[in-house]
């Protein structure tokens, strides 16, 4: 009987560890995703992912190529209706004077 007391307590572990396993294939990070314009140049890069009050992606902060070696380059806030998703990356159709105009990220 005690080994079947035993046996029944750790059933939901081994349920616990194989739900553990999952395929994580399709996922990636999403720091440092290329963010480009329409014209497919380089404007910067995912730094972090910004949720709503849901929990749902709202918005990214983007890295922007401003300064040679990253010196001057400033962070700001993209809504994701401004985003499009496109073989690993995403593209925007803002044009820079747009861009210059977003909100300043500084965490």
């Amino acid at each position: 009987m005690k080994n079947l007391i035993i046996g029944a307590m750790m059933l939901p572990l081994a349920t616990a560890a194989s739900a553990q396993s999952a395929d994580l294939s399709g996922y990636m990070e999403a720091d440092d995703i290329k963010v480009v314009d329409a014209a497919g140049e380089r404007i910067g890069e995912v730094e972090t992912v910004l949720i709503n009050a849901s929990g749902m992606p709202a918005a990214l902060v983007v890295e922007v190529d401003d300064g040679f070696l990253d010196l001057g380059d400033r962070e700001v806030v993209v809504e994701m209706d401004a985003l499009t998703w496109d073989n690993g990356q995403y593209t925007t159709a803002m044009t820079p004077e747009e861009m210059e105009n977003l909100p300043v990220w500084d965490d």
